[in-house]
């Protein structure tokens, strides 16, 4: 039985056949706060509630127990690097030695990073001497990870002292965490959120955005100006990657009706989940599509379908196997849990 959450947690559980389960469980905050959450949140849009920035916040105490709340996530972290280096393995190979090189030591961009997580593994892959090629298959170099929670990204901080290699990244900057949003990454890079000036040159190789599409404010924004924005960030032939949850029937049963029933059939609060924001494939991919071509726009000229050429999508469901963790499921999106990526185009 897995432990009780608390209310900032979505978790869906799914038993499919030989035994598996299917779980969501998304203590992970997109990077765009609330100005109502001084204490905790950077003053910023308000693409997601303030009350649902403060329950993310609440769990910073708990968000390093690999037994706690998130243990879920702990869990997952070898999945998502396998899914990462299973888009990064469908690039063309490089044809100069300069491609090689940039391939091999990529940039990445942890948005809604909560306490760390994902980002402090992705970490642990960077190369001590930075002219060492990256060695791991999702060839990290460095990475930013951002998040809009103050409490959130000190415990990240403090956490990541613990471990002598990621300490030596942070000291060396190429590994980073800021308590900021997406929006400001891109006004520090000189490409204004959602502007239709010309833009500079993005500066990330990878973004990744797990757990965080279904908790966009659809009364603020959409989760379709939310993906121009990421993509605006990325580089050409980069990868956007993530994973969320689909909006079906058996994911209302099982996060609406099984999940939040009472004890000892429900494992998370009555209100946790938000089934409406929950994303199907088919929805994200033409999102995404959408997405490219908004973060092509410019002040003289509107991103058309030829931005679409080179684009790559990738999706795949998840289950998770009590006593053997994550596996990748293809043709269980439908399920609950997939993971997503979709490759802007040279």
């Amino acid at each position: 039985m897995l432990p009780l959450r608390s209310r900032g947690l979505a978790l869906c559980t799914r038993r499919v056949p030989s035994g598996a389960t299917s779980v969501c469980l998304q203590p992970r905050l997109p990077c765009l706060s609330s100005p109502r959450q001084p204490s905790t949140t950077r003053n910023h849009s308000t693409s997601v509630s303030a009350d649902e920035l403060s329950h993310f916040s609440g769990l910073a105490s708990s968000w390093w127990d690999p037994m706690g709340p998130s243990r879920i996530l702990h869990l997952m972290n070898p999945l998502r690097h396998e899914f990462i280096a299973s888009c990064l393995a469908d690039s063309p190979p490089p044809t100069s030695d300069t491609q090689a090189a940039t391939a091999a030591n990529l940039n990445y961009l942890d948005i809604g990073c909560g306490g760390g997580i994902f980002a402090e593994s992705l970490a642990r892959t960077i190369p001590v001497e930075p002219s060492t090629i990256a060695p791991t298959p999702t060839r990290a170099a460095s990475m930013t990870a951002i998040d809009p929670s103050t409490d959130l990204i000190q415990i990240a901080r403090d956490h990541a002292r613990k471990d002598p290699t990621v300490d030596a990244h942070l000291r060396s900057g190429r590994f980073r965490y800021l308590n900021t949003t997406l929006e400001d990454v891109l006004a520090s890079n000189g490409t204004p959120a959602g502007s239709d000036t010309p833009k500079s040159t993005a500066q990330f190789d990878m973004v990744t955005l797990f757990e965080v599409i279904e908790h966009i404010e659809p009364t603020t924004t959409t989760p379709q100006a939310f993906l121009a924005n990421c993509l605006r960030a990325l580089k050409p032939g980069g990868w956007l990657i993530g994973s969320t949850i689909s909006r079906t029937f058996p994911s209302w049963i099982l996060n609406q009706v099984i999940a939040e029933a009472p004890w000892p059939i429900g494992v998370v609060p009555r209100g946790t989940h938000e089934w409406s924001k929950f994303v199907n494939p088919p929805e994200l991919h033409a999102w995404a599509q959408e997405g490219l071509m908004r973060a092509a726009d410019s002040g003289v000229t509107r991103g058309g379908p030829g931005v679409l050429d080179g684009m790559r999508w990738k999706c795949v469901g998840a289950i998770y196997v009590p006593g053997l963790g994550w596996k990748l499921a293809p043709g269980s999106e439908d399920w609950g849990n997939y993971f997503w990526a979709v490759k802007k185009g040279v």
